[in-house]
């Protein structure tokens, strides 16, 4: 009857500490740009100009389409402070903001994909 109580105590308290441990939320922050894709088009000089940035935790990359031609405008790495967005490249640091499927930067919005 002893053995009975200690194995059942035990399987209670193993029981416990299981479930404590699955009802603790994923406390690490989330980056809301990892794996996603965001898109704008503009005219410029009578061409349409498509730029399509992608982002790859921690890095992104900025492609710009003009007339069929696909060129690297921009790679490095980012951060994600609250809607804020930091692009570090070998140019210098550029912010931009998160609103829903919307990304400012400067004097463009891309819209999420």
């Amino acid at each position: 009857m002893k053995n009975t109580t200690k194995i059942l105590g035990l399987l209670l308290f193993v029981t416990i500490i299981g479930f404590s441990f699955s009802a603790c939320e994923d406390d690490s922050p989330k980056d809301v740009l990892d794996g996603t894709t965001w898109k704008t088009s503009f005219i410029e000089k009578g061409a349409t100009v498509t730029v399509v940035i992608t982002f790859k935790s921690p890095n992104f990359t900025a492609n710009a389409t003009k007339e069929g031609v696909t060129k690297t405008m921009h790679s490095g790495t980012y951060s994600v402070s609250g809607s804020k967005v930091t692009f570090i490249t070998n140019d210098g640091t550029m912010t931009g903001t998160i609103n829903g499927n919307k990304l400012s930067l400067e004097d463009m919005i891309l819209t999420k994909q």
